[in-house]
Formats: structure tokens, sequence, C-alpha cells
């Protein structure tokens, strides 16, 4: 099973593989920030420090988002998009 690991929480969470971070957030209980849930707001904009080859390529809302910010760091997604493959760690 996948792991997601909230870096900043210090916690470690097994995932079905396929789950989106959202529904994992809402289930373990973690205070990983949420706003919208749609990808157009950016409360939830977070750093991938390792496992991007494990999350789901790039959403259309990530892409109209990131295009009106100044500064996108190529490791950074929205975590309302993300869908999880394999194993991640993520800093909000």
């Amino acid at each position: 099973m996948p792991k997601i690991e909230f870096v900043t929480e210090r916690r470690v969470v097994e995932v079905e593989k396929g789950a989106k971070l959202p529904d994992v957030v809402d289930a373990c209980g973690s205070i990983f920030p949420f706003g919208c849930r749609m990808g157009s707001c950016g409360t939830c904009r977070c750093i991938i420090v390792e496992g991007m080859e494990n999350l789901n390529p790039l959403t259309q809302a990530e892409n109209d988002l990131f295009e009106t910010l100044t500064s996108v760091g190529a490791k950074e997604r929205l975590g309302c998009q993300l869908i999880i493959s394999g194993d991640v760690k993520i800093r909000a």
C-alpha cells in the first residue's frame, strides 16, 4: 500500500492506490489545509518533497491557477487535486 508522509506533522498514513488526498485527510484527521477543494483558491498549495512520480499529472485546475501566480516551484502542487499511486512526502 502507498504511504503518504505529512512532513509538517511528522505523520505517515497508508492509503489505497488511487486515493484522493482530500479523502485521506478527512479520514485520518490531518491538519493539512483545504479551502475550496476545487483547485481555484490555492489554500492547499504544497511542496512534494519526494514522490512526484507517484502522483497524477497536473490537472487543468492546477495549470489555470498556477498561471495566475508569480512564483510556482517545480515541486509545488495543489493538495486537493492529488491522486496517490505510490509513496509520497508532502509539506504543507
